[in-house]
């Protein structure tokens, strides 16, 4: 038992003291005798409430107040989501994205007239006037296309980039050169 010791104006605690495998191999749950702190028994407590009755007491809790959410009809952004519906082509089993149908139809492509001086003389003719002398047929031009987008860098939230090369520098200490580290 613990117990106090008066010795002119100093207390001394008179308790046990513990071995090395009770102070180190001891666990918390090795104090638990099963009784209250009243010294009744843990078995022999009475009538105790079920969980029912105990969670039936509780008040009732309101739900937080959240911001408002707009229900209201958004029509730009509607039709900005269904522009954007509309330009996706079918899905492609061998891609991982989407593909997005061609802006433009070879039925509406025009080549404007060459402005130069003497653009028909075949004596100045280049071959890239060659190439586009024609409009491309609808078979030339393809139905869709897979864009990249820049949704990758849009995630990183660094201004510019961080400095991550090696410094090689020793590190000089401000107490004393001893202390100087050259790695």
């Amino acid at each position: 038992m613990a117990g106090l010791t008066s010795s002119r104006s100093a207390f001394a605690i008179t308790a046990k003291e513990p071995s090395y495998a009770e102070a180190f191999y001891g666990t918390s749950n090795g104090l638990y005798k099963g009784h209250w702190h009243d010294g009744t028994r843990g078995s022999q407590v009475g009538d105790v409430p079920t969980i029912q009755e105990i969670l039936a007491a509780r008040p009732t809790i309101r739900k937080p107040i959240r911001p408002l959410i707009v229900t209201a009809k958004t029509v730009l952004a509607d039709a900005i989501r269904d522009e954007r519906r509309n330009n996706m082509a079918d899905k492609v089993l061998s891609a991982d994205v989407v593909p997005k149908k061609f802006p433009v139809e070879a039925k509406n492509m025009t080549y404007p007239a060459s402005a130069k001086k003497g653009a028909d003389n075949p004596l100045y003719a280049t071959s890239s006037q060659s190439i586009g002398k024609e409009v491309p047929m609808a078979h030339q031009i393809t139905d869709r296309y897979f864009p990249s987008t820049n949704l990758f860098t849009k995630g990183f939230v660094d201004t510019r980039p961080r400095y991550t090369g090696l410094s090689t520098a020793p590190t000089h200490s401000k107490v004393h050169c001893a202390l100087d580290e050259a790695y």
